[in-house]
């Protein structure tokens, strides 16, 4: 979420700074803050980011590839825009991760957006285990609970139906290739000759 700004439709600036200030001191020890770059884009929509003070320290996060910075985590999105919609339920927000139209918008979307990977295929990363502090998003007083569903389980025979499907695929889409140079000394085409 570091990334990109998000856009938010229905809330004045003075109002996130506020609900960013309340959840900070209350779940935070005020580390998390509204980004410097925050403004207004129109009469009705703004554009801010969240981040903290102290890159080890709570509600901060790492990057995907493990470096410290000043990103805000997903438990701290989590409880200023829960806070957000509680108090603005019509508001609307776009993040890098997600659209939410509204508070029920944001309580059936947000979830999900814990089993999106924002790392590589290689290494794959989720937000919520990018927290920097032990027990980061534990429930705050008084907070409506967001629960996270358990990720999609396939079945073993769907995976291996489609594992099959995409190796005939990759099997069908190969290039021939065709040598059209000399042999070389070992009786075998000589791979320097050939136009490829």
């Amino acid at each position: 979420m570091r990334g990109k700004i998000m856009q938010i439709t229905g809330v004045a600036l003075g109002d996130f700074y506020e609900i960013t200030a309340h959840i900070s001191q209350v779940s935070y020890g005020g580390n998390v803050m509204v980004s410097s770059d925050a403004h207004v884009i129109s009469r009705n929509r703004i554009a801010a980011r969240l981040r903290v003070a102290d890159s080890r320290g709570a509600g901060a996060r790492t990057a995907a590839s493990g470096r410290h910075g000043p990103y805000a985590c997903w438990h701290a999105y989590r409880d200023v825009l829960s806070e957000l919609f509680r108090e603005h339920p019509r508001a609307i927000v776009s993040t890098a991760l997600e659209r939410y139209r509204g508070a029920d918008g944001f309580e059936s979307a947000y979830p999900a957006t814990a089993y999106r990977n924002v790392g590589s295929q290689l290494y794959p990363a989720y937000m919520p285990d990018l927290c920097v502090t032990a027990g980061c998003g534990e429930e705050r007083a008084g907070a409506t609970p967001v629960i996270i569903p358990a990720p999609r389980q396939h079945e073993p025979e769907d995976i291996l139906v489609r594992i099959r499907q995409a190796l005939q695929e990759a099997e069908r889409s190969r290039p021939e290739t065709y040598f059209t140079g000399p042999d070389s000394l070992l009786g075998v085409p000589d791979l320097a000759y050939s136009d490829r």
